[in-house]
């Protein structure tokens, strides 16, 4: 498979600030829920197909750390994928990319996606308004459902909270590949997924994190 993909990313869970995933550390209270969400952007193709506009959420659970010898042991996770108004096999193709089946870069979702349990065509909406985001996904039939709320970190009233070189970066493919993401905190992070352990959730101020991505395998 052959892939040119690029756009915004957000980034949620129920951790505190920050998710001790990206520093390869153990989750809160050794459990951890939440999502990743792509926006995908012009230019994006697959095998020559265009899927510009599309839009990607992966909604995970996972106990002890994220990335252990055998990540389908301790995680699984659930993919929602919207290719409302475009045409073709964009589902099937943005479905294997994204579920870690793909070569290069995207290989490495396997490590966070684990066990991809069930697939579902969707309804996402991401609402990327100057510094805050919205995002909300739930299959076509509405029965599972995620929605967050993100604002930037901040403490003292200085500038966003930033970081680099984390295993976000690897896995998410930060680009560039030395832009720091900025760190979130989410108003209310909502889960309403049977199908998934842990899938019943909703707190407030909790962690995320957006940046920019690019994934390219020739």
């Amino acid at each position: 498979m052959s892939y040119f993909l690029g756009g915004s990313f957000a980034e949620a869970c129920d951790c505190r600030l920050m998710c001790p995933c990206w520093t390869d550390d153990e989750p809160d209270e050794g459990h951890c829920t939440g999502l990743f969400a792509w926006n995908i952007g012009l230019g994006s193709t697959i095998d020559g197909v265009e899927v510009a506009g599309a839009k990607v959420v992966c909604l995970t659970s996972h106990t002890g750390k994220r990335r252990p010898e055998a990540p389908q042991e301790s995680t699984v996770s659930v993919l929602f994928v919207d290719t409302r108004g475009i045409a073709g096999e964009a589902f099937a193709l943005l479905t294997a990319a994204f579920s870690g089946r793909a070569c290069g870069p995207l290989e490495d979702l396997a490590t966070v996606n684990g066990t991809v349990i069930t697939e579902y065509r969707a309804h996402i909406e991401i609402e990327e308004r100057g510094q805050t985001c919205l995002v909300r996904a739930s299959d076509v039939n509405g029965l599972e459902t995620v929605r967050v709320d993100l604002r930037p970190a901040r403490f003292d009233r200085q500038p966003p909270l930033a970081v680099l070189h984390t295993a976000l970066h690897k896995e998410l493919q930060v680009f560039p590949a030395d832009e720091p993401v900025i760190a979130q905190h989410s108003g209310t992070l909502e889960v309403r997924a049977s199908s998934l352990p842990g899938g019943q959730i909703e707190v407030t101020g909790r962690s995320g994190m957006r940046g920019e991505f690019r994934y390219v395998h020739p």
